[in-house]
């Protein structure tokens, strides 16, 4: 079981290594962390250690990421790419930037029902996945085996290459991507039933990591 400022800490540092594909140094995590002194940080790293959430080095980038206790209790959910939250502009490649540990009791299943995806923008930050909004830089946990869409939850799309994550609604031959959001600029994206359209999943909870540091 980790504290509240522990788990801030290992968010801190899983997306770090997601964003650049190595692990902070300790000067990068007590900028990242706030933190008045080294020390402290040091202090939070000695404690994921000692629980196996990670592993450390004697270099200055040497955090590994999860021992025997940490495959126990968590699920490495990856991280497959950017979703825009406007219109679909990211060209949606599954490239893998890494994983996002979940512990169990916050995700049920199997790791390979799920991935998540990084929010670009601000079509959906007035829409909320379990109490939480979809702001510009939020990661998004997608389910895989929720396809069958409605008019109430918001799901991950792919057009033409691109992905996007908006709330349905079909009408006609149409098929309405609503986006939910606090800048009144953002319109609906209209799609005949010519145009190729894949449901990636829907969006069944957030997490907001600058928030929680800052």
């Amino acid at each position: 079981m980790l504290t509240d400022k522990q788990q801030n800490v290992l968010d801190i540092i899983t997306d770090f290594i997601g964003r650049y594909g190595k692990s902070p140094t300790i000067e990068e995590l007590q900028n990242l962390t706030h933190q008045k002194s080294k020390r402290w940080v040091v202090q939070y790293l000695e404690a994921l250690e000692k629980k196996g959430f990670i592993t450390r080095g004697h270099g200055f980038r040497s955090i590994r990421l999860w021992n025997g206790i940490g495959f126990q209790t968590m699920l490495h959910i990856p991280i497959l790419g950017i979703a825009n939250a406007g219109r679909p502009l990211a060209y949606a490649e599954q490239y893998e930037y890494g994983t996002l540990p979940l512990s169990k009791n916050v995700v049920k299943g199997e790791s390979k029902d799920y991935f998540l995806v990084k929010v670009e923008w601000t079509s959906m930050n007035d829409f909320k996945v379990n109490g939480k909004s979809i702001e510009n830089g939020s990661y998004v946990l997608i389910d895989k085996r929720e396809k069958v869409i409605n008019t109430k939850d918001a799901f991950l799309f792919v057009v033409d290459n691109a992905a996007t994550l908006k709330i349905p609604k079909t009408e006609g031959k149409n098929l309405y991507l609503i986006p939910k959001s606090r800048d009144e600029y953002h319109k609906p994206i209209v799609l005949s039933s010519e145009e190729e359209v894949m449901v990636n999943g829907k969006a069944v909870d957030v997490f907001n990591f600058e928030k929680i540091a800052s």
